[in-house]
């Protein structure tokens, strides 16, 4: 498969996930309060978690299955559309660019 074809494909998965579950930064920012609620005790006071390092972290958990199961074809797409999204979520905090760019 060329490039063209995965990015595609991947492209694919992240138009209906957003189409069955809303915006990313919403849904990113909503796992982001949850996990800030249960690791309360373990972050240091005043620092918490934001939309961007769940979709980092879902990222990695996407890693490690792979190095634990070997290669699954829809964990390695859902970790390549976990760093767009946090691609994308990174770049509007920074104002680096917008998503229309």
């Amino acid at each position: 498969m060329n490039y063209k074809k995965i990015f595609r494909k991947a492209e694919l998965i992240v138009e209906e996930r957003q189409e069955s579950y809303g915006d990313a930064r919403e849904m990113h920012q909503s796992i982001a309060d949850r996990w800030n609620g249960v690791l309360k005790d373990k972050l240091t006071q005043g620092v918490s978690l934001s939309a961007y390092d769940v979709a980092r972290m879902m990222a990695e958990l996407k890693a490690a299955r792979m190095d634990d199961n070997g290669f699954h074809e829809d964990s390695l797409i859902d970790q390549i559309n976990y760093l767009v999204i946090a691609y994308r979520l990174a770049g509007e905090d920074a104002r680096v660019f917008t998503w229309d760019d």
